[in-house]
């Protein structure tokens, strides 16, 4: 029973973050090709997943949970940056370490 909500709610996530990054629009935000890279193999795994569960080819052990609870990090985040990856990855205080390597 458990590792069938796993398996749904691992669905519904991986369904939600493809739809977001499926639909984001970039605007006036700079083009960074290993991000739109990094974005389109995301998107890529979290189509194969869902398509994977509908076809009864992918159960979520329980023991997997952590993987999940990753997993539930990732979309509220790109879901609070908007669906741009580059948000989701940057550091919030715009910390690059210039400081630390200047010794």
């Amino acid at each position: 029973m458990d590792s069938l909500i796993l398996t749904h709610v691992t669905m519904a996530l991986s369904a939600v973050m493809f739809v977001r990054m499926f639909t984001y629009r970039r605007g006036d935000a700079t083009f960074r090709r290993d991000v739109s890279i990094m974005a389109a193999l995301i998107m890529a795994c979290c189509g194969a997943t869902v398509i994977y569960i509908l076809a009864g080819e992918l159960v979520v052990p329980v023991k997997a949970w952590p993987m999940v609870l990753l997993l539930a990090v990732l979309t509220a985040s790109l879901m609070r940056c908007g669906g741009n990856l580059s948000k989701v990855l940057r550091h919030p205080y715009g910390w690059d370490g210039r400081e630390r390597r200047r010794g």
